[in-house]
């Protein structure tokens, strides 16, 4: 018998079988293991906020969601429904709250992700990452382009549902504070 046996399925141990139930965006820290990349920095706080988004068609152009704190700073989320100077994606960023408030020299480096999904079916998202040292000029930071407009309204790209049912939608901000080196 060769040194490199081929198994079935059935032969291995359960743990080894790849697990193909959709992660939903409420196991937030599973989520957050999933979607951010591990950057090799040291986490100083961790947090994730959830809006709900209602009356999607009639939002103004720009909103921002309520107010959370991280890192013992407050954030929040910056939504552009029908985009930021274009029209035919949906713009989200992390925005800090008093970038005028600030300390003098204030940053923090931040590593983000944001996630739009079904209120009623958390497995159904479409989510972006990034990291940004925020600064007071540079106070928000995210996707001008996050997602194209026609296909929240719509089940698509391998989902069963849209993303925006009954005119809402959540939006979660996961935020890894980092110390900064």
């Amino acid at each position: 018998m060769d040194v490199f046996e081929q198994t079935t399925n059935e032969e291995r141990p359960m743990s080894d079988v790849e697990d193909t139930t959709p992660l939903p965006v409420t196991d937030y820290e599973a989520m957050a293991n999933k979607i951010m990349p591990e950057l090799g920095q040291e986490i100083e706080d961790f947090k994730y906020n959830t809006w709900h988004v209602t009356n999607w068609r009639h939002l103004e152009k720009r909103i921002t969601g309520p107010e959370f704190e991280a890192g013992n700073w407050k954030w929040r989320i910056l939504l552009f429904p029908s985009g930021n100077n274009n029209q035919d994606t949906v713009s989200i960023y992390l925005d800090f709250v008093d970038p005028k408030g600030a300390p003098a020299g204030w940053h923090s480096c931040v590593q983000f992700a944001l996630v739009l999904w079904n209120p009623e079916d958390p497995t159904q998202y479409i989510y972006h990452h990034a990291h940004h040292r925020f600064i007071a000029e540079e106070s928000d930071w995210g996707f001008t382009r996050f997602y194209d407009l026609r296909k929240l309204l719509t089940p698509c790209e391998n989902r069963t549902r849209a993303l925006i049912e009954n005119d809402s939608t959540n939006i979660t901000a996961f935020v890894r504070v980092l110390k900064d080196p």
